[in-house]
């Protein structure tokens, strides 16, 4: 009969259930171990951080030192007869990993417990347990701080262009320049103290962030460019405050003074901070090939008109018989006289400012000079320019989707929206506030059409609620996480990756193995049933 066959094979299934049991209890007694020890690791725990640490090792001791549920005393007759009408029945692999089972299950609420957020709010945070807000670690890497930097970068841009605007207004009042009829010091009075307290000010905000920056990294802050970049400025901001209290003027020290400028250069820091400028930079920087050979060409293009007009004006006016006044040549001369003037002409004409020199080529020289201004604006204005402008178009949106780092942060930004959206939904879902959405929860919020078209618009249709909360609980506890919910919904929205599509066919192929290897042990010559 195949009926050992069988048996046979339903005790290796069970003797594999029994390995994945063990090895899922050690995975979760592993992430436990690595639970606790993070929590030890970090030197200035948090009361609510013990707290919960208290919380674990209670629910394990409770785990552990629960009692079986006692059994009502019997005499030894009733003991005997029931074992007498009892069937003896042996004590299957999976009866014996029951209480593996439900070890491991323990551990596992147990840690859900302990990691789950005080609120929903906390967790949207994302804090760090262990880690303050206001500790260094955590805040030079956020990206308020760095927001924060960049503005303060252009608050004192302004400042550095109102001191300018003070020194202008004090050079036009010496000049005697028209307009300028009274000093900086009355127009604008008491700005140059108010300067000189804001300059102080962004100094030592400058300074506060290399040190939280220093305390932050370590090691780490001179491994990078920018982080050196900040240093030198700082350095250099205290030795032009130092220059300012001496008395001694000299050429040498105010070139000195001079490096104030580079504070400017500071900006480019922001691009870090924008997709956009990281896009143009990226692009310039990655267009200087083809940057090189539009300048050539345009120089090749306006060389040939430049040379062109250069040579049919001198011969017209150096004609014996041209009736042009001297003042007209004079004109001439002015936009076509030598080979750089007449570059320049040709160059104006292209960027736009081309009416003047038309209408002297016009009005001076000869009418039909119309055909050559049009032509040139038609050939040069509107040919080359788009085809030169179409390039740099192709060259930033190649940049735009090739350049690793506006990829990861798209990727990012998408993450960090798709989260956003599951986080709102889980509070709006999770009635209990327990941090875990049962399937009664799920299957009230899915009953009407709105949960079930705001899941369609994030490209997951959920008709077969119940089924799919099946697919989000990967641990078969009965409730959808937040990490669950988010995780699961990424993965489960969409069309089918050709990842799925290729994990599904292995599994496919795994399981008519099995089928087939199933069948020819059933085909095999009847054996002696053995239990």
């Amino acid at each position: 009969m195949a009926t050992a066959s069988h048996v046979e094979w339903l005790r290796a299934r069970f003797r594999e259930e029994l390995v994945l049991m063990e090895q899922r209890q050690a995975a979760l007694l592993a992430e436990l171990k690595a639970f606790e020890e993070s929590e030890s690791d970090s030197p200035d725990v948090p009361t609510p951080v013990l707290a919960v640490e208290f919380q674990v090792a209670a629910l394990l001791k409770e785990a552990e030192a629960q009692p079986e549920k006692p059994k009502s005393e019997k005499s030894e007759a009733e003991k005997q007869s029931e074992q007498k009408e009892a069937k003896p029945q042996a004590e299957t692999p999976k009866d014996a990993a029951r209480p593996s089972l439900e070890r491991s299950n323990t551990v596992l609420r147990a840690i859900r417990k302990a990691r789950a957020p005080a609120n929903l709010q906390e967790s949207l945070k994302g804090n760090k347990l262990g880690v303050p807000c206001w500790h260094p670690d955590r805040l030079v890497r956020s990206t308020g701080f760095e927001v924060f930097f960049s503005f303060l970068i252009l608050l004192q841009a302004i400042c550095l262009a109102i001191e300018t605007q003070q020194s202008g207004l004090d050079w036009g009042y010496k000049l005697g320049y028209e307009g300028y009829l009274a000093p900086a010091s009355e127009i604008w009075p008491g700005v140059p103290a108010v300067l000189q307290a804001v300059e102080i000010l962004f100094g030592t905000l400058f300074c506060l962030e290399c040190i939280l920056k220093g305390v932050a990294y370590r090691l780490g802050f001179f491994r990078e460019f920018w982080n050196w970049f900040d240093l030198c400025l700082v350095l250099l901001w205290i030795f032009d405050t130092v220059l300012v209290v001496v008395p001694v003027e000299s050429p040498a020290l105010r070139l000195i003074r001079l490096v104030r400028l580079l504070r400017l250069v500071k900006l480019v820091r922001a691009v870090q901070g924008f997709d956009s400028l990281i896009v143009m930079t990226t692009a310039l920087k990655d267009s200087v090939n083809a940057l090189f050979w539009v300048a050539m060409i345009m120089l090749v293009v306006e060389m040939m008109f430049a040379l062109l007009l250069n040579q049919v004006l001198m011969g017209m006016v150096f004609d014996s018989g041209s009736h042009y006044t001297p003042e007209e040549q004079e004109l001439l001369f002015k936009y076509f006289g030598t080979f750089p003037r007449a570059m320049l002409t040709m160059f104006q004409f292209t960027l736009g400012t081309w009416a003047e020199v038309g209408r002297l080529l016009q009005e001076t020289v000869s009418p039909n000079f119309n055909i050559f201004t049009i032509l040139h604006k038609v050939i040069v204005g509107f040919a080359c320019i788009g085809v030169i402008n179409g390039v740099f178009m192709q060259e930033t949106m190649r940049v735009a989707q090739s350049d690793d780092i506006i990829m990861m942060r798209d990727v990012a930004r998408q993450e960090k929206l798709h989260a956003q959206k599951m986080r709102a939904f889980f509070r709006y879902a999770d009635h209990s506030k327990d941090a875990h959405i049962t399937r009664e929860e799920w299957l009230k919020v899915l009953q009407g059409g709105h949960a079930q078209n705001w899941f369609a618009a994030q490209g997951l249709k959920v008709e077969e609620a119940d089924a799919v909360f099946s697919l989000l609980d990967q641990d078969n506890s009965q409730g959808i996480s937040m990490h669950e919910l988010v995780a699961g919904v990424r993965h489960l929205q969409g069309p089918a990756r050709s990842l799925d599509l290729v994990m599904l066919k292995e599994s496919h192929e795994k399981l008519l193995n099995l089928t087939q290897s199933v069948l020819a042990r059933l085909e095999e010559p009847d054996t002696k049933l053995s239990l």
